[in-house]
């Protein structure tokens, strides 16, 4: 479209209204898209509920979120300093707006507690101490989402060829879950760690698309709900892990240690996953 008829203060208006367009779209969707709030954990699929911090680009719950600031201004998962955020968010109208937060303790006589649960302060309170950040596959936004899903793929395949193995973070930040009795959290599990079978039977595999995704997550599942103790060693019976040697081979009891470090540390706490690959230690297996 041929805009040098209109007036400046109107093309410069149009270029206003379509670069917040690229950046909801470029930017702030993908942080809400596919994730749970850190605080709660409830899924966050509707974007008008949402709010992304405009520092570092988390994204909570906006009541979450809001209820956290009124006691500290750091993001609760990687500890940056805010003081605004993006909410409103929609995307039919391709339109958000920015929230200034009022300075801590302004117009309020007192900061009250906010009303969460005593297992969720649990949480919040145990997150409270940033963890290291060791690496970065590239800022949402600025570099397309399937480059920084294949970098994650490449060093997923190095960690293997490299014998390496996690870490487990402090007890303070993994939160062990129990799903012997609970047939909601059981599912909220498998919806988180899917995921993360995905993509490292893809990295061992090689495949795009592995079909035993959710025959691991089953297994895996199986084994907690035996009340399999994912805090010591590799002590399983024998076929235990048949099923998964048939298609992994030498691989298999390095992917099984790996997911078990990531219930224990990610699909077991609050953290999201883009979090943990980016503070989780590796170390040389003996």
């Amino acid at each position: 479209m041929d805009t040098s008829s209109y007036p400046s203060s109107s093309r410069s208006s149009r270029k206003h209204d379509l670069n917040r367009e690229k950046f909801l779209l470029r930017v702030i969707s993908p942080s809400i898209r596919g994730k749970t709030c850190p605080i709660c954990l409830k899924d966050l699929e509707d974007h008008r509920r949402a709010a992304v911090i405009t520092v570092c680009l988390h994204a909570y719950c906006l009541n979450c979120i809001r209820k956290w600031s009124d006691l500290k201004r750091k993001c609760p998962l990687c500890n940056s300093s805010f003081d605004s955020l993006f909410y409103k968010i929609s995307l039919s109208s391709r339109n958000f707006l920015t929230e200034k937060l009022p300075a801590l303790g302004e117009g309020k006589s007192v900061i009250a507690e906010p009303e969460f649960s005593s297992r969720v302060r649990q949480r919040m309170t145990r997150r409270s101490k940033p963890l290291p950040w060791r690496r970065t596959f590239g800022r949402p936004g600025s570099v397309p989402s399937h480059v920084i899903a294949e970098r994650k793929l490449q060093w997923r395949a190095s960690v293997y060829k490299r014998g390496l193995q996690a870490v487990p973070i402090s007890p303070g930040n993994c939160l062990e879950q129990n799903v012997s009795r609970d047939g909601h959290m059981k599912e909220k599990l498998r919806q988180r760690i899917e995921p993360w079978i995905r993509r490292e039977l893809q990295a061992i595999l090689e495949d795009p698309d592995p079909s035993v995704v959710h025959v691991v997550s089953s297994l895996f599942i199986a084994r907690l709900e035996r009340k399999f103790d994912v805090q010591g060693q590799l002590g399983v019976e024998e076929n235990f892990l048949a099923p998964l040697q048939t298609f992994l081979h030498n691989w298999t009891n390095m992917f099984w240690y790996e997911l078990r470090m990531c219930f224990r540390c990610f699909a077991g706490s609050s953290l999201t996953i883009e979090t943990y690959d980016a503070v989780v230690e590796y170390k040389r297996s003996d």
